[in-house]
């Protein structure tokens, strides 16, 4: 019996941060969904920050990506926060010649979240862009962000990331996917007015909310956190977007996943007893079930695994332990595959779920060695925590 109750435990913990969160928040928005009618006419000013490390392939192309929107010239401005870089980016940023772009040095490399800091410090906007050197804005994306501040109760909105066709087929069809799947639950969690993480690609936040950060504090995930302690909403767009490179590979998933995971623990033990004692029950909730169940998946499925393992006597777990053999097996072909360079095809799903999943065990163990890092190297520049992982 009692491994009855474990193992129907954990299967339950783990549906429902897949699939009973985003059915609950369906239904509690069933009537709420709003009809978006903003108006675009531009009235804020806007101050694109970017940090950027060694950015140099693709600087260029992210100013213009910001210049081309389709807003006023005098109520923009772009500001690009060299962090140490050594290859040449603030050769390119200082060559624009346009003064709505502006370069700020920080030296020595101090990494993203005091580079913010520095950024928000000489920007002018009463409504501050976050977004990353390789994203890049979709049309009109601006000026979406910039609607949803109409709303006076509105603090922070989140567009979001889509990923480019490239080489890594299999990444970008399952970021993709997932992208998807985000979109679908930011959209609920949006109406609810609490968004447990904004997308760190692409989010406005209204100046006066600006606190400078710690070194190691995740910017997308407290954002919306401190927007609640301060009395404000959050709010989704899902046509405010950026296309960037998706991951090379899975390796390069997992090492993402996992500093975001560390990042993410380290942030949520010192702001979650706040918004307990500020009585904000719905975003505790929200990062209860949206980030804390997620990151805590893969221990959850191997105590599923190995309960149903010791039940297997009875014929309906004999059938569970089946379908959770083939779904594992359907993950181990995805690995042979990619270790063979063939392409993953559908065997991409169950295999990116279970690296992303094994992730949430790494960054844990990060989390309890070191905590969040503070610096670290964009995609396709293994750090050395990123090696150890």
């Amino acid at each position: 019996m009692i491994v009855e109750i474990v193992f129907w435990a954990a299967a339950l913990a783990v549906g429902y941060a897949y699939l009973g969160y985003p059915l609950v928040l369906a239904l509690a928005t069933r009537w709420r969904m709003p009809a978006r009618q903003r108006g675009l006419r531009p009235r804020r000013h806007l101050s694109v920050i970017v940090a950027a490390y060694n950015e140099a392939g693709v600087i260029a192309a992210k100013i213009r990506s910001v210049l081309e929107q389709s807003y006023p010239p005098h109520r923009l401005e772009v500001i690009v926060v060299s962090d140490g870089s050594t290859d040449g980016t603030d050769e390119i940023v200082g060559a624009f010649g346009d003064r709505r772009v502006r370069l700020v040095r920080q030296e020595p490399r101090a990494g993203k979240s005091l580079a913010l800091n520095r950024g928000v410090a000489v920007a002018s906007g009463d409504v501050l862009i976050f977004t990353d050197a390789n994203a890049l804005f979709g049309p009109e994306s601006l000026a979406r962000l910039a609607a949803a501040f109409q709303d006076p109760r509105v603090g922070l909105v989140s567009g979001q990331g889509l990923y480019a066709a490239g080489d890594a087929e299999a990444p970008r069809v399952v970021g993709n996917g997932y992208v998807r799947y985000e979109a679908f639950v930011k959209s609920r969690e949006g109406c609810l007015g609490f968004v447990a993480g904004a997308d760190g690609a692409i989010y406005a936040l209204r100046r006066e909310l600006y606190q400078d950060l710690g070194a190691a504090e995740v910017n997308d995930l407290l954002h919306p956190i401190q927007a609640a302690l301060a009395g404000y909403a959050s709010d989704f767009d899902a046509h405010a977007y950026t296309v960037e490179p998706p991951s090379k590979n899975s390796a390069s998933e997992f090492r993402r996943h996992v500093r975001i995971i560390a990042q993410g623990m380290t942030l949520l033990a010192a702001w979650l007893p706040r918004l307990v004692a500020a009585r904000r029950w719905r975003a505790i909730w929200m990062l209860s079930s949206h980030r804390l169940l997620r990151w805590a998946s893969a221990p959850l499925l191997v105590t599923a695994l190995v309960a149903n393992a010791w039940l297997a006597a009875e014929p309906f777990y004999r059938l569970t332990l089946a379908a959770q053999a083939a779904f594992y097996g359907l993950a181990l072909l995805g690995f042979l595959a990619e270790r063979a360079g063939l392409a993953l095809g559908r065997l991409a799903v169950p295999y990116y779920f279970c690296v992303v999943s094994a992730a949430g065990v790494g960054g844990f163990v990060r989390y309890l060695r070191a905590g969040g890092e503070a610096v670290w190297t964009p995609r396709g520049q293994a750090s050395m925590g990123d090696r150890a992982a």
